[in-house]
C-alpha cells in the first residue's frame, strides 16, 4: 500500500475525505495556519523519514511492519492538528482511543516506550514548526492562542498513548508470569516443560543453575505500626523487580516472603550468582543467603531438592551469608546422610565433652582460619593459651589441629556432631 492509499484509508475512516472548511479558526500570513500540514503525504513522508533517522533508526526501516503503522498513526495526527487549526477542536474519545490501541501494538511489538514519546514529541514538535515558521509580527494573536492549544494537544496525545503502551506492557507481563509460573511448576515438577514451553512461547534453555534463596526478616517488621506481611510484600516485590533488571526475563522463579527457588539460564559462576546475590541484598535492604546447583532439565527437580539441602545445611552449620555450591560443601553435605560413618566421626569429639572451653577454642580457631592472634583475641585469652588448649584436643582426640590431616577428621567431627545433635532435637519434637 502506498503513501497516498494510507492517507485516503485515514481520511475515509475519519469522515474527511473531499470535506471543505470555510472559514478557519487560525490564520497565519494570511493563509489558514494548517495550510503546511495540508499536503498529508509529503509531510507524513517527511515526518517518518526524520524519525527513522532521529528516533528509532532499527524500528523504522524502510520495509519494517513497524514503519507502516508510524505511517499510519501520523497521518491519523496529521489529521488532528489540522482540525484543531481549523475548527479549534481538540481530539475527540474516538481520537484517543485509536491512538491508545496503536500504542498497545507498538508495546506488543516491543517497540520502547522511550521511542514512541520521543516520536510523538518529535511529531508535534516539527509540525508546529511548519506552522509557525510563517508568522509574521501580525500573527502574534492567533499563534498564541494556536500554541495554547497545540499544548494541550500534546498532553492529551502523550496521556493517551502511555495509558495503551503502560496498559499493554502489564497485561504481557501478566501473560508472562502466568506462563512462567506454568514453565517453571513444570521444570520442578519433572513434568513436560518443553511442551508448555512451546504453548507459552517461553524459551526452554539447555541448562540451569537452580538457586535456593533464603530471605532474613526486614527490620521493619517488628515495627509494631507496620504490617509484617505488607513489609515483606514489599522486600520480595524489590526482589523480584532486582531480579528481572539483572536476568532480562532469562529466569524462572518461586519465591515467597522467606526465598524459594530461581533458575537461571545456563551456567552461572559462584563468583557470578554472589555478584547477583549481593546487588538483589542491597536493594532488599535484607540478608541473603544463596545455594546452587548447576542441572540440565531433566535434572532440575532434583537439583532444587539438592539445593535446598545445601540451604538448610548452610543455616543449621552457622555459615556467613553468602552464595555457595557443592564444592564449598561437599563434605557437610555427605555427613548430613545418617550412618555407622557419621556417628563414629560424632564420637572423636566425645572426650572433650568435661572440656567445653576445648571445643570452644577449637570451633573458634578453625572459624579464624587457624590464626593464633585472632582466636585469642576473640577468646580474651593469651596465644599461649591457645596453644596449651590445642595440643590438649590432640591428646585427648588423637587428632592434631595443627596438622591438615588431623585438622580435617576435627572439622569432619565437628559438623557430625552438630548434625547428630539436629537429628536427636527432631526426634524429641516429633514425639512431643
Amino acid at each position: 500500500m502506498t503513501l497516498t492509499d494510507q492517507v485516503r484509508d485515514v481520511e475515509r475512516a475519519q469522515g474527511t475525505t473531499g470535506r471543505t472548511d470555510s472559514v478557519p479558526v487560525f490564520v497565519i500570513a494570511g493563509t489558514p495556519a494548517s495550510a503546511p500540514l495540508r499536503d498529508l503525504a509529503g509531510v507524513t513522508r517527511r515526518l517518518v523519514a526524520h524519525f527513522a533517522d532521529n528516533v528509532a533508526p532499527c524500528s523504522l526501516r524502510a520495509g519494517e511492519t513497524l514503519r507502516g503503522d508510524v505511517t499510519e498513526v501520523t497521518v491519523r495526527c496529521l489529521r488532528i492538528a489540522i482540525r484543531l487549526l481549523d475548527h479549534g477542536e481538540l481530539p475527540s474519545d474516538a481520537d484517543l482511543a485509536d491512538l491508545r490501541g496503536s500504542a498497545a501494538q507498538w508495546a506488543r511489538a516491543g517497540f520502547r516506550l522511550e521511542y514512541m514519546l520521543r516520536l510523538y514529541h518529535e511529531g508535534i514538535r516539527v509540525s508546529w514548526e511548519l506552522v509557525s515558521d510563517r508568522a509574521r509580527e501580525g500573527d502574534v494573536a492567533s499563534v498564541t492562542a494556536a500554541s495554547r492549544l497545540w499544548m494541550e494537544l500534546l498532553e492529551r496525545v502523550t496521556v493517551a498513548a502511555t495509558t495503551g503502551f503502560v496498559a499493554e506492557v502489564e497485561a504481557i507481563r501478566r501473560e508472562r508470569d502466568v506462563a512462567a509460573q506454568e514453565l517453571v511448576a513444570a521444570l520442578l515438577g519433572g513434568h513436560d516443560a518443553e511442551s508448555v514451553a512451546r504453548r507459552s512461547g517461553l524459551e526452554l534453555a539447555e541448562t540451569y543453575t537452580v538457586l535456593a534463596l533464603s530471605l532474613a526478616r526486614h527490620p521493619d517488621e517488628r515495627n509494631p505500626h507496620v504490617r509484617p506481611e505488607v513489609v515483606a510484600r514489599r522486600v520480595l516485590r524489590r526482589v523480584e523487580v532486582e531480579l528481572e533488571a539483572l536476568c532480562e526475563g532469562s529466569h524462572l522463579t518461586l519465591l515467597g516472603p522467606e526465598g524459594g527457588t530461581v533458575l537461571l539460564a545456563g551456567a552461572s559462576a559462584t563468583v557470578a550468582v554472589d555478584d547477583l546475590r549481593r546487588r538483589i541484598e542491597t536493594v532488599a535492604g535484607v540478608s541473603v543467603m544463596v545455594t546452587l546447583v548447576h542441572a540440565t532439565v531433566p535434572e532440575v527437580p532434583a537439583a532444587a531438592k539438592q539445593a535446598h539441602e545445601l540451604l538448610d545445611l548452610v543455616r543449621h552449620l552457622g555459615r556467613p551469608v553468602g552464595s555457595y555450591g557443592m564444592n564449598d560443601l561437599a563434605l557437610e553435605y555427605q555427613l548430613t546422610r545418617p550412618g555407622p560413618a557419621r556417628r563414629h566421626l560424632a564420637r572423636v569429639l566425645d572426650p572433650l565433652d568435661d572440656a567445653p572451653e576445648l571445643v570452644e577454642t577449637l570451633e573458634t580457631h578453625i572459624a579464624h582460619d587457624l590464626s593464633r592472634q585472632l582466636t585469642a583475641r576473640t577468646l580474651h585469652v593469651h596465644a599461649n593459651t591457645v596453644d596449651y588448649r590445642l595440643k590438649r584436643v590432640a591428646q585427648l582426640t588423637g587428632f592434631d589441629p595443627t596438622r591438615p590431616s588431623g585438622l580435617r577428621q576435627l572439622q569432619a567431627a565437628i559438623t557430625a556432631r552438630r548434625l547428630e545433635s539436629m537429628a536427636a532435637e527432631r526426634e524429641i519434637l516429633a514425639v512431643r
